[in-house]
């Protein structure tokens, strides 16, 4: 890390600069990220000194900690399989050692590269469509044993986008992954042994609701206030990136807690990249994290979607075709996007409400140019009326998304 420490660069394509209450521009090639120029405040510079003389000294012992529990429990393994010694501890109880300890060295090299990554300006989100519930479900589903370790029992409140008859939102899935997996670590660090945790989740949003044991509310709200004052001033800093891990210098070689403590900023960075936010709220020892993503409404996320989509048609494999399609006279955007979601007949087909436009696009799958009249027809046969729409196809009339979608704006206007 440098005291003047970009976030991450730019797409392709030389947009401005958002600030940091800002969603992040779609780019070229579904690359997007977020650069800033903040400085380092002396206190923070001061800090930082104290980081690079540590830095070889913390992540050494952050990764050397897991790997002597995965090596210790290896060696008791190879102890148990002798048949003239008796185990000390029961084979499952080994093999929960080596795994949690292989998941907290993962963790930490994932971190690292992620905060290297933000560091060097590649940290960018490469986007297509996303059942954010669905996805949120399996990376709990991933990290059960651990919530066991923990003697955390846990309920699951999901509705996916499929059940919820919603639009999937636009992400990157690897990164809403790693969203996912740095909230349940914050979860696993700090909630009280033995307490109840419970999960909602949908298309766009996910909480997480835990209890703090009684000493830790002092210490949460610190860790909590740094990190979002880091985040928000748009550096990396070790304040910010390690909250709850260095506040002095004697901090690095003091730390209490184990783990590099950056959570707090890779989950924000990671919204951020996706247009949302992450959110905290605290009353006594109970404690929600909230992860919220915006829903996709808007031509410049459409282009993204048929992006996306596109690799396929471009090399002959399949074909698409996207329709905008005038909203009725006093009825809303969503509503209507409902009734046409309603009305598609293939689970791949997607409908998003365009807002402020007063059209909804729809993005058809394996239709060709001579399908799409037909189909259209049989949409407004179910809906009990005609539709107004405008409709291009590719890769017949190109594969550039801003071309397809200049085509059906201008067979719209053409329809009404």
């Amino acid at each position: 890390m440098s005291p003047k420490s970009p976030r991450s660069g730019p797409g392709k394509k030389q947009a401005r600069k958002p600030s940091a209450a800002e969603s992040a521009p779609f780019g070229e090639g579904l690359a997007v990220g977020h650069r800033a120029g903040n400085r380092l405040s002396p206190h923070d510079e001061e800090l930082f000194r104290a980081f690079q003389s540590n830095l070889l000294s913390l992540i050494s012992h952050e990764l050397r900690t897991p790997l002597m529990g995965i090596l210790n429990a290896l060696s008791l393994l190879q102890d148990a399989a002798d048949p003239g010694h008796a185990g000390e501890l029961p084979l499952p109880e080994l093999v929960s050692m080596a795994r949690n300890n292989a998941q907290k060295l993962h963790h930490a090299l994932s971190s690292l590269l992620d905060l290297a990554a933000i560091e060097s300006g590649a940290f960018r989100a490469r986007l297509k469509e996303v059942d954010f519930a669905r996805l949120a479900v399996l990376r709990i589903g991933a990290l059960e044993p651990r919530l066991n370790d923990r003697r955390l029992t846990f309920t699951v409140d999901a509705v996916s986008a499929k059940e919820a008859q919603a639009s999937p939102l636009l992400g990157d899935p690897q990164k809403l992954s790693r969203a996912v997996d740095l909230a349940l670590e914050i979860l696993l660090e700090r909630a009280e042994p033995g307490s109840k945790v419970h999960f909602e989740a949908d298309a766009s949003h996910l909480n997480v609701s835990f209890t703090l044991p009684p000493s830790a509310e002092e210490e949460w709200e610190t860790d909590w206030t740094q990190a979002r004052a880091g985040f928000q001033g748009g550096v990396v800093s070790p304040v910010s990136a390690f909250a709850g891990t260095v506040r002095s210098e004697r901090d690095f070689l003091t730390r209490t807690r184990e783990g590099l403590g950056s959570e707090f900023l890779l989950v924000m960075e990671i919204l951020r990249l996706h247009g949302g936010e992450f959110k905290a709220a605290r009353s006594g020892t109970q404690v929600r994290l909230e992860l919220r993503l915006p829903r996709l409404e808007s031509e410049e996320g459409v282009k993204a979607v048929l992006q996306s989509r596109a690799y396929e048609s471009s090399h002959g494999l399949a074909s698409l075709a996207v329709a905008l399609v005038a909203v009725p006279r006093g009825e809303e955007a969503s509503a209507f996007q409902g009734r046409l979601r309603r009305a598609l007949f293939r689970a791949s087909d997607a409908v998003y409400a365009l807002e402020g436009a007063g059209k909804v696009a729809l993005v058809l799958d394996d239709c060709k140019s001579q399908d799409s009249p037909r189909l259209l027809e049989r949409i407004s046969e179910i809906l009990g009326h005609s539709l107004e729409a405008g409709v291009a196809h590719c890769p017949e009339e190109g594969t550039d998304p801003e071309v397809l979608l200049r085509l059906a704006n201008s067979r719209l206007k053409k329809s009404n």
